[in-house]
């Protein structure tokens, strides 16, 4: 991740998301947490949760906490079931990573329904960017969501929810019931510098030529603490070690 593209004030509201994330320990402290991801992507609305997933299918909701959604939408979109029709669902218990609602829409427009369009758009929920993990170690899918009237949403959001929303899962598994390890993985003093160098933005390249190693070697550490933390990307260790407290 290249932090040059983020402005100083984006970077101190980075470090603070991630800060805030390590430190959550209640609902509401989830619901400042989220507040503050908001604004950081600049957005009007936020919600999130976690749901049991089983082969790429989301199978049940553990817990959804409102930051500030439409109270009257998340009742009709309970009773109704609205999730079953939900594309932005669909496509996030199936992948980790961040969706911008627009290009989600068109991915799935031939299998949207007209129902679901229309009822969304009572409520003017067309523009919106979703981020979350699908964990196939814990068998948890999250979601983090931010609505926006407007059409705002860019790949430079999407650029800090990348570094954001691993944070954010981490927390929200934590407090919605899912199984944290509470045996502390052991990361060799390579992986850690590894691990370190990759959360300051490094290529493998780059770390290749500050630690003297090779780069298939970079690949290779990255591999094994991926394993050792079960995480399905680099951002995810990044989140893990930093709440184990393996890296600061």
């Amino acid at each position: 991740m290249d932090y040059k593209k983020f402005s100083k004030r984006e970077l101190i509201a980075i470090l603070d998301v991630v800060h805030s994330a390590v430190f959550c320990r209640t609902e509401a402290d989830i619901k400042q947490l989220l507040e503050k991801a908001k604004e950081l992507v600049c957005g009007d609305y936020s919600i999130c949760g976690v749901g049991a997933c089983s082969s790429q299918e989301l199978s049940g909701i553990k817990k959804v906490i409102n930051g500030n959604y439409p109270q009257e939408w998340l009742y009709m979109y309970d009773g109704d079931k609205l999730y079953e029709k939900d594309p932005i669902i669909w496509h996030q218990s199936k992948f980790s990573g961040i969706q911008l609602w627009a290009e989600t829409y068109k991915k799935y427009k031939n299998k949207i329904s007209s129902d679901f369009v229309s009822k969304s758009g009572d409520f003017g929920l067309n523009f919106g960017i979703s981020g979350g993990i699908q964990s196939p170690y814990d068998a948890l899918a999250s979601i983090i969501t931010f609505f926006r009237r407007k059409n705002y949403f860019t790949q430079h959001e999407k650029e800090i929810m990348d570094i954001a929303v691993p944070h954010l899962h981490q927390a929200l598994v934590r407090i919605c019931g899912g199984k944290i390890n509470s045996q502390l993985p052991y990361l060799t003093k390579r992986e850690q510098e590894v691990l370190n160098w990759t959360k300051e933005g490094k290529t493998d390249w780059e770390i290749s030529m500050i630690l003297n190693i090779g780069e298939r070697t970079v690949k290779f550490h990255i591999q094994n603490i991926k394993r050792k933390l079960n995480a399905v990307n680099r951002a995810q260790a990044i989140a893990i070690a930093f709440e184990q407290g393996l890296i600061h």
